[in-house]
């Protein structure tokens, strides 16, 4: 029940205004799949395994870059792979896809290219593509590259850029033996103080998005970092205190839930800003009041953001004193304090 209320709340949500431009505008978002690690207490190892006696959970999402906010949210143990917990449907036709080594998998690429979507993932430092079109032309001795292995001519190459199309194999339908062949894009950038290219495979076209370009494109690929940094440090998913799988997910789903409503709360005060400046001028407004400070206002602010829901809503306000009278109760009573063990209570010689 609780994971369905938040699949309706991701569904429901107005996305608002779209956000994306220059290099962005041309897709219908921009969407960056990844996964974290949540430290759970060993105790919960029987629902979230990481290994033997070892307890973890895994946050698994794909975040809108438009809106900020998750457009999948799955929640496994910690020893599941990231491929396993991949969206179905048309999610990726119209938008662009981020994808660290995590998703590193040809057959993945070639389902968003056949779902008219596109795609920019990091190459593994042991990847040895064929090379069958060098898509810069360059004059002098440079090295020619059609033809070769990529491992066989990369560490002779001493281009600022790589931009080639490459060979890769494959099985079209995971399972199956029917292995398939697919020519993609792979750019590279020379990164002169570590003396090494960093490389991307993608499906975007060498006429409208250059080497530069996907490279910056892939740049976008923190803000997921940054989300998961802020469920962690601002909605409590850095230390969860409980071992019970259902209060471990309930947990997990409040601090998505609070995202969203921080998301929510920011793009009103937007509209806000703009209106008191008598601006339409979206884009200043969200370089005043930016994504980030919407979780901070709902820490800092929680308790009276609930009591104007409450109030909106038609409920009346908690008895105070009813509620004080609660909160205060010591809920063991049956252990004895201190000082009456010390009056009566048996000797304990390893606190002596």
């Amino acid at each position: 029940m609780p994971s369905s209320i938040l699949d309706d709340a991701i569904e429901d949500l107005d996305p608002g205004r779209n956000q994306l431009r220059g290099r962005l505008e041309h897709f219908r978002d921009v969407l960056i799949r990844d996964a974290t690690f949540i430290s759970l207490y060993n105790d919960a190892a029987d629902v979230y395994s990481l290994r033997e006696d070892v307890a973890g959970a895994k946050l698994h999402l794909t975040q809108s870059l438009s809106t900020g906010l998750p457009t999948d949210w799955r929640t496994t143990d910690g020893s599941t792979h990231e491929n396993s917990q991949m969206p179905t449907g048309e999610w990726a036709s119209g938008a662009l896809v981020l994808f660290d080594l995590g998703f590193y998998d040809f057959w993945l690429f070639d389902w968003i290219d056949g779902h008219d979507g596109w795609f920019v993932s990091r190459v593994k430092s042991n990847a040895n593509f064929e090379i069958i079109e060098q898509l810069q032309t360059r004059r002098g001795n440079s090295i020619a590259l059609e033809g070769k292995r990529l491992q066989d001519v990369i560490d002779d190459l001493q281009r600022k850029e790589i931009d080639v199309d490459i060979k890769l194999s494959f099985d079209r339908k995971r399972g199956s033996c029917r292995s398939t062949t697919r020519a993609f894009r792979m750019v590279g950038l020379r990164d002169t103080t570590e003396d090494e290219y960093h490389l991307f495979l993608t499906n975007l076209a060498e006429e409208e998005y250059s080497a530069p370009d996907i490279a910056q494109l892939y740049r976008a690929r923190w803000e997921v970092e940054l989300l998961f940094k802020e469920l962690k440090s601002r909605f409590g998913l850095d230390e969860i205190n409980t071992t019970d799988p259902y209060l471990i997910e309930a947990l997990i789903l409040i601090a998505a839930i609070s995202l969203m409503m921080s998301r929510v709360i920011v793009d009103e005060l937007q509209k806000l800003d703009a209106q008191q400046r008598e601006s339409d001028d979206a884009a200043a407004s969200s370089t005043r009041i930016p994504r980030g400070r919407g979780s901070t206002i709902v820490e800092r602010h929680s308790h009276l953001i609930h009591l104007y829901v409450m109030l909106d809503l038609g409920y009346d306000l908690p008895d105070l004193d009813a509620l004080l009278l609660w909160a205060s109760r010591n809920p063991n009573p049956h252990r004895p304090r201190l000082y009456e063990r010390v009056e009566s209570g048996e000797f304990w010689p390893e606190f002596a």
